[in-house]
C-alpha cells in the first residue's frame, strides 16, 4: 500500500536499516539457532523507530570478533514497531519496543572491510558512527551496494519454521492494532493478551514507551489518543497520488483490521483524508457489500479539517467482534514462510516476512 517512510524527521532519505547486534542487549545466536532467523529485535526508544515501516530492507550487524566483522543476516521490516510489556504481571515494569523483521542468515558474512572500501558507504552512519544506536540508517545508495555483493542466504529448516509459527501464533493474542504516527512522539492501540481482553493505548518517544490506559471498546481507546494528540506534530502534508489511487507518501494513521487496513493521510496543513487502500479484498473476505468500492483501486471514505475529525470517522467505520473472529485474522504479525526467495544465490540482495496489542474480546473489523 505505499506505506514506507520515504524520510526520516530531518529530511535524510532512508534506503534501510542496519541493527548491531551486541550481546550483552540481546544475543541472537538462540534465535538464529532455533527459528534459522531473527524475527524481533529490542530497540532503545528514539524517534527513528517510528521510521521502520514494512517493506524496507534491513540487515544484522555482528562486531564479534571472534569471527567475520560483518553483515551476517538480510531480509526486511515486516510490520510496524511494536512496544511490549517488560513483564506482562508487573504494570509498573515499563514497556519495551520491537523491530519486527525477517532476517535471513548468509554463509558467508559480508565483511566490514569491504563496506569500508565502497565509496557509498563513506560518511554513513554504519561505518563512520560505530555508537550509533539503533536502528542505524542507511541511505539509498547503501542498500543498492550491498545487494551487490555476492552472498548466499541460508534458508530456514522446515523444523525451524514450524517452531517459529508456533511462536507467532502465541503472539496474535498480543496484536498491534493501531498507530498514530508523529514526529517526535507516536500513539498505539494493541491487544493486551490479559485474560480480561482489554485494548492498551500506548505512546511511544524518546522517554521511552508508556501506557496511557485500557478499554473494553476500540472506540473509546481511540477517543483517548484523539484527546492525547491534540498538538502533535505531524510529518509535513503528502502530495495527491495518481488518479484513484492513494496520496504520494506515508499515511499518519494505520488501523489493522479484521480484512485489512484503512489508512488517514495528512493532505494540506488542515486537511486530513480516511481511505481503505484494498475495498475489493475486504469485501470479499467480509461479505460486506454497503461500501461501493470502486474497482480496482483504493476507497476514499472522506476528508476532514482535523485530526480529531478523521479519527473519529475512523472509529465510525470499524465495529466490535468476538476474539472467535479475530482468531481468524490474518495478522499483521504474518511472516511468510513460503520462502520464494530470490537470493539462494550468488550475488543479490535481501528480503524477507513479522507483530506486536487488546480489546475485551475485540479486534476492530471495517
Amino acid at each position: 500500500m505505499g506505506n514506507e517512510r520515504s524520510h526520516t524527521s530531518d529530511g535524510t532519505p532512508i534506503g534501510g536499516w542496519v541493527l548491531r547486534a551486541d550481546p550483552e542487549t540481546f544475543d541472537v545466536g538462540p534465535m538464529l539457532e532455533e527459528f534459522g532467523q531473527v524475527f524481533r529485535y529490542p530497540l532503545p526508544p528514539s524517534d527513528r523507530i517510528h521510521d521502520m515501516a514494512p517493506g524496507q530492507p534491513c540487515f544484522l550487524f555482528l562486531a564479534d570478533t571472534s569471527r567475520v566483522v560483518g553483515i551476517w543476516a538480510v531480509g526486511e521490516v515486516v510490520a510496524p514497531t511494536f512496544v511490549a510489556p517488560v513483564d506482562p504481571d508487573d504494570p509498573g515494569a515499563g514497556e519495551q519496543a520491537f523491530a519486527e523483521v525477517e532476517l535471513l542468515p548468509l554463509e558467508k558474512a559480508i565483511a566490514l572491510g569491504k563496506l569500508q572500501a565502497h565509496a557509498a558507504f563513506a560518511g554513513g552512519e554504519l561505518v563512520s558512527s560505530p555508537d550509533q544506536a539503533n536502528p542505524v540508517l542507511l541511505r539509498p545508495d547503501e542498500v543498492r551496494a550491498i545487494e551487490e555483493f555476492d552472498f548466499t542466504i541460508i534458508e530456514p529448516s522446515d523444523e525451524q519454521l514450524a517452531r517459529l509459527e508456533e511462536v507467532l501464533g502465541d503472539d496474535e493474542e498480543t496484536g498491534l492494532v493501531f498507530q498514530l504516527i508523529g514526529i517526535e512522539r507516536s500513539f498505539g492501540i494493541r491487544l493486551d493478551g490479559d485474560e480480561d481482553g482489554l485494548l492498551s493505548v500506548f505512546t511511544i518517544s524518546e522517554e521511552g514507551a508508556f501506557e496511557l490506559g485500557r478499554f473494553q471498546e476500540f472506540s473509546d481507546a481511540l477517543e483517548l489518543i484523539a484527546l492525547r494528540s491534540d498538538g502533535l506534530e505531524l510529518d509535513e502534508p503528502v502530495g495527491a497520488g495518481p488518479e484513484d489511487g492513494l496520496p504520494d507518501g506515508n499515511p499518519i494513521a494505520i488501523l489493522q483490521t479484521e480484512d485489512g487496513v484503512l489508512v488517514i493521510y495528512r493532505t494540506d496543513v488542515s486537511v486530513f483524508e480516511l481511505f481503505d487502500p484494498e475495498p475489493e479484498e475486504a469485501e470479499e473476505a467480509s461479505g460486506d457489500e454497503g461500501w461501493d468500492a470502486q474497482a480496482g483501486g483504493p476507497e476514499h471514505l472522506g476528508r476532514f479539517d482535523s485530526l480529531a475529525d478523521a479519527l473519529a470517522a475512523l472509529a465510525e467505520n470499524v465495529d466490535e467482534v468476538d476474539d472467535d473472529e479475530y482468531d481468524d485474522h490474518d495478522h499483521d504479525h504474518d511472516h511468510d514462510h513460503d520462502h520464494d526467495h530470490d537470493h539462494d544465490h550468488e550475488g543479490g540482495g535481501g528480503g524477507g516476512g513479522g507483530g506486536g496489542g487488546g480489546g475485551e474480546d475485540t479486534e476492530p473489523e471495517a
